[in-house]
Order: C-alpha cells, then structure tokens, then sequence
C-alpha cells in the first residue's frame, strides 16, 4: 500500500469511528434514562377526574379518621380509590341501639368512598416480633405526578373531605409471610438543614402510646400488592423526600412544600 492510499485509509477509518461515537451518542443517553419498569406499571385506579380537590391545611387532619390504604391483594386488573377507615375494625353497635334516617343517609355516602372493615388484623398473647424490611422484602413504586383523591372523613364537622394525593405501591418480594405492625398512613422524611431526614406531619398533635400495638398484626403476603396515597404538601418551597414503609425508605424524590412546616413540628424523629 503506498502512501497516498494509506493516508486515505486512516483518514476514512477515523472518520468512520467519529461518525459512529458520534450519532451512537443520543441511543446511550436514551437507553441510560429510560426509566426501570415497574411492576406498578400496569396498576390503574379509577376514580372521579372531576372532583374537586384540596390541599390538607396544617392540624386539619387532627380531628379526621380514615388510613391511606386504598388495597391489598393480587388482583391488580381494576382497582377503585376507596380506603379504609382503618387497620382495626370497628366495634358493632350496642345492643337494641336504634340507627335513624340521617345516619343511615350519612353511612350510605361514607361507603362510597370508605372501607368499614379491614379485616387482616390479627392477636397474640405475646408480643410480636415483626419482620424488618429491606429491597430483598418489599418493592415500593409511587408516581409524584400523579395527583388521585384521599378521602377522610371529618368528626368534629360530620363532613366528607378530599384531599391531593398520589399514589404508592408496595409489593411482597420476599417469598414469604411478612409480619407487620398496624399503621395508618404513610410517613415522609424531609432532607433538614442540618443533613437529617426528619420525620415530617402535617400536624403537631400530642402522640400517645398504646402499650398493646405489640400484640396486634397482620400478615402481607408473598406477591400481594398494597395500593396507598401520600398527601401533597402545599408551598412553593422545594424539598428531598422520602417515603417510609415500616423501617424501609424509598429513594429521594423532589416535592413542593412549606419549609416553615419543620419548624412546627411537636416532635422531632430522625432517621437512623
């Protein structure tokens, strides 16, 4: 090969290697985002589009009742936003007690939107030793921009009230029963001043004990799938969360708040 050629040669050979590095560049950004299906994916919750919707003001919640469980099961074809009142069931009413029209009328609109009975909850005569929660255990997938109804319902005002929320999946990877405490909502963790995920409410009520939570729970179990909501949080201030699952917390996330909301705190709960 003489020169010439040689040099039309290396000069082809690089320019081929530049146009390939070069339009091969766009195809690895793509594939790096793609964002990792999930198996929450495929979940769709019907509800009302056209409802309005609020945000939870600070202390509202203190007089309201109602979980953020929407579900729990396998059957993930058609899920409705509907939640349950809460983990424990109620007590049936006194004997010989009398429901009268408007109570009936108000129970009817309540079963619209709230679940009586939970139904999984279970009792020992000795403590229990629940399961500790990692990513080998549990798959937890939610959508920020995503906003679906909470329903609560208010007893001081005997009101219905309906909140932005968005939704959170949970699913059992473990291959076996996991034995779980009673909860009733999700909590979020905010990124503090000082380095710190902080436990964050939307409230500062007085938290009480009950000495007998360690003798009740319930069973997930393997591949079921729990449906739940977290309340948006309004204020034009921007913050790293996380959403906590019993001991196990999600990934950061970015989500608008009121940073003034810390500072109201009754409590401070850090993260270990």
């Amino acid at each position: 090969m003489n020169t010439q050629k040689y040099k039309e040669y290396c000069y082809f050979y690089q320019t081929f290697i530049m146009k390939t590095f070069f339009y091969s560049i766009p195809l690895l950004l793509l594939l790096s985002c793609k964002k990792e299906k999930s198996f929450a994916d495929k979940i769709i919750l019907h509800y009302d589009h056209g409802e309005k919707l609020s945000f939870q003001q600070f202390n509202e919640g203190i007089d309201e009742t109602g979980s953020s469980i929407i579900y729990v099961g396998k059957d993930t074809s058609s899920i409705n936003v509907k939640y349950f009142m809460g983990m424990m069931d109620p007590p049936p009413p006194p004997p010989g007690s009398y429901a009268d029209s408007t109570y009936r009328e108000d129970q009817e609109m309540l079963s619209r939107f709230l679940y009586n009975r939970f139904g999984r909850i279970k009792f020992s005569e000795k403590p229990v030793v629940f399961d500790s929660l990692s990513k080998q255990s549990v798959e937890i997938g939610y959508n920020i921009n995503d906003t679906i109804p909470k329903y609560v319902y208010n007893l001081e005002m005997g009101t219905l009230k309906k909140y932005k929320a968005f939704p959170v999946f949970v699913k059992n990877i473990s291959g076996k029963k996991l034995i779980l405490h009673e909860f009733k909502s999700l909590p979020l963790a905010v990124l503090n001043d000082q380095q710190k995920w902080q436990i964050l409410s939307n409230d500062n009520a007085l938290i009480c004990g009950d000495s007998r939570s360690q003798y009740r729970y319930w069973e997930f179990n393997p591949n079921e799938i729990m449906v739940l909501s977290v309340n948006f949080l309004e204020g034009k201030d921007k913050g790293k969360f996380k959403i906590c699952f019993h001991d196990y917390c999600t990934e950061v996330f970015l989500m608008n708040y009121d940073k003034s909301i810390i500072e109201r705190q009754r409590n401070r709960f850090e993260l270990k």
